[in-house]
């Protein structure tokens, strides 16, 4: 009875063991941040006065982009890659009236170093007042922390220096964007980047995020634990219920 207690103690104490996070995923957007509330219509006025043969009104080019970027979104969740920048843009551009033919490398360039100045200008927000406060807490309590994001229109390099004006940089100790490595949330390649960085097992790594399929459903499929954001007003208390619940 002592030995079969004694078995029984040690395998409680391994899976214990075995539960415990050390280190936490996030992801950018509309997890952390959210884009500044005029940044879409400046970009939308930008292209509307430059690159606009139909002169179709600013709120119909806001709606090309978007979907622009809905539909790159789902073709990135798929095929597990990440449709080039580049191309973004010369879709827009073709939306917007040019014919594929003469659209240049130049015109896309041109674009895309204006859309980043203007996004630099106009600075995302925090998704609520306690970002600052849930990461700190965190990196205080001794977890190692990262980005993980799926880009868009704009890429890893602009949401580094993003984040260095935000003052959060600080808190993360790397960040991985789908435009570096070319793979996308939910495939395991994505959440495999971030075990060759941290060289944890995958039941240390806890991810958070928005969205369903690309951060939660493709979290937990790759055998990390993860954390559903349904409330933009969540608190450090909500992960930390989630943390006590795998620890």
């Amino acid at each position: 009875m002592i030995i079969s207690a004694y078995f029984n103690y040690i395998s409680f104490q391994n899976t214990k063991i075995k539960s415990l996070i050390k280190h936490i995923s996030f992801d950018l957007w509309l997890t952390l941040i959210k884009s500044h509330p005029q940044f879409k219509e400046k970009r939308a006025e930008f292209l509307g006065k430059n690159f606009n043969p139909f002169g179709y009104p600013v709120k119909t080019i806001m709606e090309i982009v978007q979907y622009t970027d809905k539909v790159c979104d789902r073709l990135n969740e798929i095929s597990g890659r990440k449709v080039p920048t580049e191309w973004m843009y010369r879709r827009i551009l073709i939306k917007l009236g040019f014919k594929a033919e003469s659209v240049s490398d130049d015109m896309v360039s041109a674009i895309k170093l204006e859309v980043n100045e203007l996004f630099m200008n106009f600075q995302p927000e925090f998704l609520n007042k306690s970002i600052r406060l849930i990461l700190h807490s965190l990196k205080d309590e001794g977890y190692t922390i990262n980005i993980s994001s799926n880009t868009g229109f704009i890429e890893g390099d602009i949401i580094v220096a993003t984040l260095n004006n935000l003052n959060i940089a600080r808190y993360f100790d790397f960040c991985i964007f789908s435009d570096e490595i070319g793979l996308s949330k939910p495939s395991s390649g994505f959440f495999e980047k971030i075990v060759e960085r941290t060289g944890l097992e995958k039941w240390e790594v806890l991810h958070i995020g928005d969205n369903r399929k690309a951060d939660y459903d493709g979290a937990l499929k790759f055998g990390f634990k993860a954390l559903h954001i349904k409330n933009q007003q969540y608190t450090i208390n909500d992960i930390k219920r989630h943390l006590q619940k795998n620890n």
